[in-house]
């Protein structure tokens, strides 16, 4: 009996940790529709559509297509723009 309780013990951690990786590599998270942040005054900001998809699994930071140097953001209020984009990453 003791002898068969380690082996069972092995079998079961080895397919956990199997299911584990697999569910982690299949981590892919929908296109987000990204803003960027336009000033409209002083210390005025509001986010505005910025026409593109970028994705919230983390990589590069996604830049919006017309300006490379304005980094995309995820719609939060009107007002402001919440955490940073990534770029969608290619499969």
């Amino acid at each position: 009996m003791k002898k068969l309780i380690i082996p069972v013990i092995l079998v079961s951690l080895g397919t956990g940790a199997a299911f584990a990786t697999s569910a982690k590599s299949n981590d892919i998270k929908a296109p987000v529709t990204a803003y960027r942040v336009v000033e409209v005054g002083p210390n005025q900001t509001i986010c505005v559509d910025a026409q593109q998809t970028c994705s919230d699994l983390e990589g590069p930071i996604c830049t919006w297509s017309v300006d490379p140097s304005v980094k995309l953001h995820r719609f939060d209020t009107p007002t402001m723009c919440g955490d940073f984009l990534y770029k969608v990453p290619q499969l």
